[in-house]
């Protein structure tokens, strides 16, 4: 029998995190779907920055995809002052010198295989050579249709999807 205890969300975030995480270097990318609550795309980009921290802590190097160079101009600066007693060292992918953390918009991230977060639809045709691909979802009709249609894509060439649902 199995009990279900509930955790404070942080705790419940910082060990969902970590156990995704864990999975990185196995052969076949790992897709993991977030599932958030907030419906506007500040949270998506707020929650981003949470994973990159993460991941960054952890030692991994991260690549993170958005939809232009507009989406990726403000997700850099919102690294920048994600949190005034941590830093986060990235840099977009245009930028000459490569960062463990990078934002990009374009094809071909040349150096990075590691994680992969996704928060451009449709997703991008080099997702597979990264270990990890994390979706964040949003309670936003658009965003709610790409993330199902990135679903179900990854579903149907047989990748392991999991899910984690942080609605509260």
């Amino acid at each position: 029998m199995h009990f279900a205890f509930h955790q404070h969300p942080r705790t419940e975030l910082r060990e969902t995190v970590y156990s995704a995480l864990l999975n990185v270097g196995s052969n076949m990318t790992i897709i993991d779907f977030y599932i958030l609550g907030h419906s506007d795309e500040q949270a998506r980009f707020n929650f981003a920055c949470r994973l990159c921290e993460k991941a960054y802590g952890e030692g991994h190097q991260v690549y993170v995809h958005v939809e232009n160079e507009d989406q990726a101009n403000r997700l850099d600066e919102l690294m920048w002052q994600y949190k005034a007693e941590s830093f986060l060292p990235h840099n977009l992918v245009t930028h000459e010198q490569a960062a463990q953390v990078q934002i990009g918009w374009q094809d071909h991230p040349a150096h990075h295989y590691d994680v992969m977060v996704n928060l451009a639809s449709p997703q991008p045709n080099f997702f597979s050579r990264f270990a990890r691909v994390l979706e964040i979802v949003i309670q936003d009709e658009h965003v709610l249709e790409q993330t199902r249609k990135h679903f179900k894509f990854y579903k149907d060439r047989g990748y392991e999807v999991t899910h984690r649902d942080l609605r509260g």
